[in-house]
């Protein structure tokens, strides 16, 4: 609150004022020659009963408790949540869900800015280099390296189900990134949503035709994949979603005032925790044909990959002095993966192997993970880029 006060009246009343303003807890008193500004620093309250102590914590971390209760729901009743349940996953979260993620980016984005991201190319060659091309080389190295390298040197044979979870690894390494989950990550953490658009639309478009090639190079299988029909399913999915958007934004259908009161961020928070809930139905579902001990080993081999990635992304952004919001998209999309084009090429590419169903076991434990490390690193990552907002405008 700025109040301006008469040289006059400051002069004859100048204690009583300093007085009245300490009780006020008075930040800032500048005097100038006509007037007095004073800034007050309004402090947010931290008292209360237990009770409304406790409703503040729920209030400020509502989406990280929600994330929870839909991973305990989905282990309660995963049953709703599967493909072919009462929620019908594959019509309502693939088509709908994910259509109204880009549907609403389309209303939010300006054309301008769709326009900046698609110019701005160190981000894309970070993120498209890193998800398609670096990511391959380093994991399957490593895959090819616990495979072949570690059994000799410490002098045991490894089983015919960890020789298929690397194969795993290795195909996961080579997927592009998700369409939806980067997208909602990047905006929860006010990060360049234009970029995660951009690089989420073309890493699709790309992995259709790269993606199969890397499997096939690091695994030695051999495929034919239906191009067109993923194409056909991306485009309904993704670019008419976007396109439509943008056409009610700029038509005037919708007034600009209703557009900026729409609470988007809610909206994209709901759709996100259907994401999760329906993702932990399927993985609860689904038997998986390995010990504890492999699988608790792959837990960690999976979530080591995916913290040492974002880490290697944010350096190789800051290496090009990037702003943070670009460096946070890059650290979801780069490293995230997409189950929904990761599934379909192993099916085609492993199609009659016996040990198919252990090969998929890499890709059904990242993608939920992959979700649930993002969620939590959401508030972390938005005061980060918030820090560098403020630097600027100060």
């Amino acid at each position: 609150v700025i109040f301006h006060f008469g040289s006059g009246i400051l002069a004859n009343r100048k204690s009583a004022m300093v007085s009245s303003l300490s009780k006020r807890d008075i930040a800032v008193a500048i005097r100038t020659k006509t007037n007095v500004r004073v800034t007050r620093k309004i402090k947010k309250s931290t008292g209360g009963s237990p009770i409304h102590v406790l409703m503040r914590f729920l209030r400020s971390q509502w989406f990280i408790i929600c994330v929870f209760a839909a991973i305990g729901l989905a282990k309660l009743a995963p049953q709703i949540g599967v493909k072919g349940g009462p929620l019908k996953p594959e019509i309502t979260v693939k088509y709908i869900g994910v259509g109204l993620i880009f549907f609403m980016s389309g209303l939010s984005l300006k054309t301008e800015e769709l326009a900046a991201a698609a110019m701005n190319v160190k981000v894309h060659g970070t993120i498209l280099g890193f998800s398609l091309m670096l990511t391959p080389i380093l994991v399957g190295s490593l895959a090819g390296l616990l495979e072949n390298t570690v059994p000799k040197m410490v002098g045991i044979t490894l089983s015919g189900d960890v020789v298929s979870l690397l194969g795993g690894i290795k195909v996961l390494s080579c997927l592009p990134p998700p369409v939806s989950t980067g997208l909602i990550l990047t905006k929860e953490v006010d990060g360049n949503a234009a970029v995660a658009i951009f690089n989420g639309t073309i890493g699709a478009f790309l992995g259709v035709i790269i993606t199969p090639i890397l499997v096939m190079q690091l695994t030695g299988g051999s495929a034919e994949l239906p191009v067109a029909s993923i194409i056909g399913k991306l485009c309904v999915t993704v670019l008419f979603p976007l396109l439509a958007g943008q056409l009610v934004k700029y038509s005037g259908v919708v007034a600009a005032k209703t557009l900026k009161a729409m609470p988007f961020s809610t909206f994209r928070s709901c759709i996100l925790l259907t994401i999760i809930y329906t993702t932990f139905c399927s993985t609860f579902t689904k038997q998986l044909d390995i010990t504890m001990q492999y699988f608790l080993g792959l837990v960690a081999i999976l979530l080591a990959i995916q913290i040492t990635n974002m880490l290697f992304v944010q350096k190789l952004c800051e290496f090009q002095v990037l702003p943070r919001g670009d460096t946070v998209a890059a650290m979801f999309c780069a490293v995230h993966k997409s189950l929904t084009l990761g599934m379909p090429i192993t099916g085609i590419v492993f199609e009659g192997d016996p040990k198919l169903a252990i090969i998929t076991i890499p890709l059904l434990v990242y993608h939920p993970m992959q979700i649930l490390l993002g969620t939590l690193l959401v508030p972390t990552l938005k005061k980060w880029v918030k820090a560098e907002v403020d630097q600027r405008k100060g």
